[in-house]
């Protein structure tokens, strides 16, 4: 489908990690000409009643989701972020991986504010309790922010920021999920599986690494690839084409944009620096031929 309209398939709301509510993320992907938007927040699909009831008539809604994953590459865990569209939520296994995904979640937080408050021994609980402790987020952030609206003092703020460089938990020891199980999840619940933005992991200076983790789960049965992304230079771009060609995988497109203050510029349908700006997508196609999209009805 060819239209003068930007797509952007990979953007995160503050259901998950990003700044802005599903509506206005709307606002602003109608500001930057987007007429396909996706909100694909990690392990969470809370965003989609928003999105869906907040839709204008002249912009093409997606159902997103991304899932945070891991493959096993020469005997050493990869983490991996599998991006699903289309997908039926009721689903039995579908919703059953989100629920275990957001308890498994719940489970470490409270460990790591129960670690907090052993080294602290009083924390601003009023704050505290204000959090959100199911949702996917840099929760350290989180909690920091807590003591800083408490005006705890600069030397307790620092000390638990050198504490959380070397305790990151995002994911914890019990956050493993197997790119094979996302993948079939997606697909069981009717859903397209993309390998979201190749060109931005620790490991994606090594291009051979890139290639055979791409080729891993084309076996695994992904249906495409983020070939249009923020973090693709133009090489990375025509390179990343050529595989997704050559195994007849989906193209899609995404600036994976969370916020603006402390960004790297990216805007939503934009990319970093307009090195998006994409007005047709193989994935795109396939959804409108399929009628896997929503829109408001004059």
């Amino acid at each position: 489908m060819k239209n003068n309209k930007f797509i952007d398939l990979h953007v995160h709301s503050n259901n998950s990690d990003g700044t802005f509510a599903p509506k206005h993320l709307i606002s602003m992907a109608e500001k930057n000409n987007i007429g396909i938007l996706s909100i694909t927040d990690h392990d969470s699909i809370r965003a989609f009643d928003e999105f869906k009831c907040n839709i204008p008539y002249n912009m093409l809604g997606i159902k997103g989701i991304e899932f945070s994953s891991f493959i096993i590459e020469n005997k050493e865990k990869i983490k991996l972020h599998i991006l699903g569209y289309c997908f039926d939520e009721n689903n039995y296994l579908f919703q059953k991986l989100v629920n275990e995904m957001t308890e498994k979640r719940i489970d470490r937080h409270l460990k790591l504010l129960k670690e907090v408050r052993e080294r602290i021994k009083k924390i601003p609980e009023e704050e505290i309790e204000k959090l959100n402790i199911g949702k996917y987020c840099w929760f350290d952030r989180e909690v920091i922010k807590c003591l800083e609206n408490a005006k705890y003092s600069n030397e307790i703020i620092e000390e638990l920021r050198k504490f959380y460089k070397t305790n990151r938990f995002s994911y914890g020891p019990d956050y493993n999920l197997e790119v094979k199980r996302v993948i079939e999840t997606i697909h069981a619940a009717g859903g397209f599986v993309i390998f979201a933005h190749p060109m931005a992991y620790k490991f994606s200076n090594d291009k051979n690494m890139v290639f055979e983790i791409i080729n891993r789960l084309i076996h695994l049965g992904i249906d495409g690839i983020e070939v249009y992304q923020s973090d693709c230079l133009s090489e990375d771009t025509i390179w990343l084409s050529k595989i997704a060609d050559k195994n007849n995988l989906l193209y899609s497109v995404g600036s994976d944009f969370h916020r603006i203050i402390n960004s790297d510029g990216r805007q939503i349908g934009l990319g970093i620096n307009n090195n998006l700006c994409i007005t047709e997508t193989s994935l795109t196609n396939e959804i409108i031929k399929s009628k896997k999209y929503f829109k408001k009805v004059k």
